[in-house]
């Protein structure tokens, strides 16, 4: 998703596109390759533009309300973001090393079988397999 559209979108829902907002989806737009934390963006601001961490939260709450983003939760219990510039439904290979993500499409949901065998109602889900990159494992 361009940065037009995602501008477009939170239009569309009644939200202005503030300085703070732009400067997220900054950050956001400038890192795809990786899940960032709250605290990550922040570090990610540039200075002179003065933003606590209390906005960027709300802001990237409301950017995730808004589909804009996915979130994951890592293997410390910190929420990540990034981007959802796919609008299909996907899972992470997440990188234990450099942070680096790649997404997965989620085709074959092996699961399902299993689920109703069980009498287990799927209402969502979702995947992230963690392990090392390929520049990381050349790297050790």
């Amino acid at each position: 998703m361009n940065v037009k559209k995602i501008y477009s979108l939170i239009k569309e829902k009644g939200q202005r596109v503030t300085r703070q907002k732009q400067t997220i989806l900054t950050v956001l737009s400038n890192n795809m390759d990786r899940m960032l934390s709250v605290h990550d963006i922040k570090e990610h601001i540039p200075q002179d533009q003065h933003m606590d961490i209390v906005t960027i939260y709300r802001n990237v709450q409301s950017f995730t309300g808004l589909g804009i983003l996915d979130s994951m939760i890592d293997d410390r219990g910190v929420t990540r973001y990034v981007l959802d510039n796919e609008h299909q439904h996907h899972h992470y290979l997440v990188c234990i090393v450099c942070g680096r993500i790649t997404n997965f499409p989620c085709h074959n949901h092996y699961w399902i079988s299993y689920a109703r065998e069980n009498g287990f109602q799927e209402l969502y889900h979702k995947l992230e397999v963690y392990g090392k990159c390929g520049r990381c494992q050349s790297n050790s």
